[in-house]
């Protein structure tokens, strides 16, 4: 695998989306739209006034929703221009984490077991009781929402009503990251596994131990292998077996915040400048 270096951003931890045409950066106080044919800024927008940690966005359509401790701004895709601002928490115990979608609601966690659900067309959201343990992760299949919790708890919830239909122990504490790929969901966890779940009978069915070290996230699936960003380094496995395919040295940024797959193309960050690399 090539690590190609494509711009320098000084930054104190960025975080990154792309679709089919550009490359989205947050990074300190600013959204930057980056043309992915030549790298060339095409947008950017100073979206907040004082530095802040606790930041993320995801796209989904036209628009990004990047979130900001309590608040949620909504911006407009093709000039980052925000067309929204919504204060959805109120406090540290109410902060914001992970937002997903399906076709036409946005998920949004809040801390201690909360979430926030948003009409795509009116802006409207209800916030839910989901449970008593917040959430790290959580991703949608279908008319159900699964989440991570920090008592290492895979939730299944159903959409319509934001009720727990199922719940299966998988670890003491602490389920960083899930993704839901063909029938099963994968987790990574603070007790170092990497777990693969039947989606039908809520079983485990593959574990692998010692597979991550710190706060590990998945980025997804590529061909037959699942894609894991840990402290520095991209881990390859086999997504029916969970065996260890691969391990590449390429940036994930803090706290595996600032790396990205997007079909077979890694893109990364450290503290200094972006970088690229093809999977193969």
């Amino acid at each position: 695998m090539e690590l190609a270096r494509i711009l320098d951003l000084e930054n104190d931890g960025v975080n990154m989306a792309v679709d089919e045409q550009c490359l989205y950066v947050r990074c300190k106080r600013a959204m930057y739209q980056y043309d992915l044919q030549d790298m060339r800024l095409t947008a950017q927008n100073v979206v907040f006034q004082k530095d802040g940690k606790a930041r993320g966005f995801a796209i989904y359509g036209e628009v990004v929703f990047l979130t900001d401790f309590c608040d949620l701004y909504i911006l407009r895709k093709e000039d980052l221009q925000v067309i929204k601002h919504v204060r959805i928490g109120e406090n540290l115990s109410s902060d914001l984490g992970a937002v997903c979608f399906d076709s036409q609601k946005a998920y949004i966690s809040i801390r201690n077991g909360k979430m926030a659900v948003m009409d795509m067309d009116t802006w409207q959201y209800q916030t839910h009781d989901v449970c008593d343990a917040s959430f790290w992760d959580h991703c949608v299949a279908g008319n159900r929402i699964y989440a991570g919790t920090v008592r290492g708890e895979l939730l299944e919830i159903a959409a319509d009503s934001m009720s727990i239909r199922r719940k299966t122990a998988l670890c003491k504490k602490n389920i960083y990251s899930v993704v839901w790929h063909d029938g099963l969901m994968y987790t990574v966890s603070q007790d170092m596994t990497i777990k693969a779940a039947d989606v039908d009978t809520f079983e485990t069915i593959c574990t692998v131990t010692k597979a991550v070290k710190g706060m590990a996230k998945i980025l997804g699936v590529f061909e037959q292998y699942l894609v894991v960003a840990d402290s520095g380094k991209v881990t390859v496995w086999d997504r029916h077996t969970l065996q260890h395919c691969d391990t590449l040295d390429f940036p994930t940024g803090a706290y595996n915040k600032g790396v990205i797959l997007s079909g077979d193309r890694l893109w990364g960050s450290d503290f200094h400048s972006l970088y690229s690399a093809v999977l193969g």
